[in-house]
């Protein structure tokens, strides 16, 4: 944000006074210094970044607990302004209220003179204010070392000034990845456009709390080392509270360490391989189920509806490592369900030879067969399966390949797996009339779908935040949405321990979705 200093008609009257306030505010918005985000992570979680061990000792009894068990943030907030909670009113500890000249007097008559940071030091380990008056017992006393106090103490300097990247009074910057040229440029332009035309709709209605959402492309490329160039430069140096429907494909788990490492907010990245374990994502959300939860969606049905069991299983892949975990997870849900051994084909896509397969399935003879190759694949591998005298099931994910070239004969052999569609397709006329108004493209309605259903979970994600808008917050709001139904997809539901908003599953065999 820019500042423009009033004319200074009086060198010692208010509008100096003003001019130093504006530049003041200006300067605090540089990145924290590396005292000031050791001391951040102190004030939010309890835990010392130098390995200190630091206890708290609460009441009169002098109760000994982990500082991790009731950090500075708890009660202070994250603005360290303080929150009422019962009959305990936590004080302002903003530096600049503890440091104010004529001191303070507080509503049970207690009354001391500004806070110097020896005073403050003294307060937060014996329980005693700058005048020597004891505080109130529910206040913990700390055993801080004196670097913790110091790291502390900087960043209470700048916490009421600490906003999250991106985040102003009048704008929430979001960005994204997309790819914008190649082969798949064409997607990447609707997927774009989408988000574009939603949010302009958004912001034309008062934006969220009346700040508006901008919205910056950076460009995912073939090359995978330029394309995490571009989000190191987009996370690191550049203002961005969140990322949007990111199109990451084999390097989503580089942006995922990043992004984590860095606390940016994903929402909803535009994945077959969402992260399994919340623990490993938690900033970040996604929407679908991915091939995994699928693959076990497949086992459960073979076992189900098809009641096979000690039966032979094939997966059949192109050589992949995000495939291999599907496999896995094949085996582990079989092994769960006593479905019998699996064995995974792997190929090249370079070098796919029909010969080696056909060889492989008159070998094996498998019962089942897991399929997650291309169409073009797909109608290789059935040609090789009319040979056999017996046919086994096959499994598809729409995903990844159709069902187009599936004839009559495989009937009743062919399973076709997707994301269960939304129950209420009634609130899928906002998406479409979107399109609609804004002259965009319908040929890439699966993605659009998908990001525009991102968009809409991040917006109700934002208003339920509110207008005190932080990550940290947006994230607690969005593990409290449940059943959230965006009209194109499964209801959506999130919590602290599942970030992925629906595992729901259908299979149909696969002439019926033709």
């Amino acid at each position: 944000m820019n500042y423009y200093l009033p004319a200074v008609k009086n060198p010692n009257g208010k509008m100096l006074l003003i001019g130093l306030i504006l530049i003041a505010n200006s300067l605090s918005a540089a990145p924290l210094t590396e005292s000031e985000t050791r001391g951040k992570q102190l004030y939010m979680t309890g835990a010392s970044p130098s390995g200190n061990v630091i206890t708290a000792h609460i009441g009169l009894e002098s109760t000994e607990l982990p500082s991790t068990q009731v950090p500075c943030v708890s009660c202070h907030g994250e603005d360290g302004r303080g929150r009422p909670e019962g009959n305990i009113v936590p004080t302002n500890i903003t530096f600049e209220y503890l440091a104010l000249s004529y001191g303070h007097q507080h509503d049970n008559g207690r009354k001391h003179p500004a806070f110097t940071p020896d005073t403050f030091v003294r307060a937060i380990s014996s329980g005693i204010d700058s005048a020597s008056n004891r505080l109130d017992v529910a206040m913990p006393r700390y055993t801080l070392p004196d670097s913790d106090s110091a790291d502390l103490i900087a960043y209470l300097k700048r916490l009421s000034s600490d906003a999250d990247a991106g985040l102003t009074d009048t704008t929430i910057r979001l960005a994204t990845l997309l790819p914008m040229q190649g082969s798949l440029a064409d997607m990447g332009l609707a997927m774009k456009n989408i988000l574009l035309a939603y949010f302009n709709e958004i912001n034309a209605q008062g934006g969220i709390y009346n700040r508006k959402i901008q919205l910056d492309v950076t460009e995912y490329t073939s090359d995978s080392e330029s394309t995490l160039k571009n989000v190191r430069r987009l996370l690191e140096t550049e203002s961005v509270f969140a990322m949007i429907a990111p199109f990451s494909s084999n390097i989503e788990q580089d942006i995922l360490l990043l992004a984590e490492r860095l606390g940016v907010p994903q929402i909803a990245p535009y994945t077959l391989f969402p992260e399994d374990k919340s623990s490993r994502s938690q900033f970040t959300f996604y929407l679908l189920p991915g091939l995994n939860n699928e693959s076990r969606a497949m086992v459960d049905y073979a076992a189900n509806e098809l009641h096979l069991k000690n039966s032979q299983s094939l997966v059949i892949s192109p050589e992949n490592s995000y495939i291999r975990k599907v496999a896995k997870a094949i085996k582990k849900q079989s092994q769960m369900r006593g479905s019998g051994a699996v064995t995974h084909f792997v190929y090249s896509p370079s070098t796919f030879q029909p010969q080696a397969l056909t060889a492989k399935l008159i070998k094996q003879m498998p019962d089942v067969i897991y399929f997650f190759g291309t169409s073009d694949e797909l109608s290789v591998l059935l040609k090789s399966i009319e040979t056999l005298k017996t046919k086994p099931y096959v499994f598809i994910s729409s995903s990844l390949t159709n069902a187009k070239g599936v004839n009559e004969q495989f009937h009743d052999k062919i399973f076709l797996s997707s994301p269960a569609a939304s129950q209420n397709q009634s609130n899928a006329e906002d998406f479409f009339r979107l399109i609609k108004q804004n002259n965009l493209s319908t040929h890439h309605l699966t993605a659009q779908a998908v990001t525009y259903s991102a968009a809409k979970l991040l917006v109700e994600g934002l208003q339920k935040t509110g207008r005190e808008l932080s990550r940290k917050k947006l994230v607690q709001s969005i593990e409290h949405i449940y059943q959230f139904d965006t009209g194109l997809l499964p209801a959506l539901s999130y919590g602290a321990n599942r970030h992925i908003g629906s595992v729901d599953v259908s299979i149909v065999p696969a002439l019926q979705s033709n």
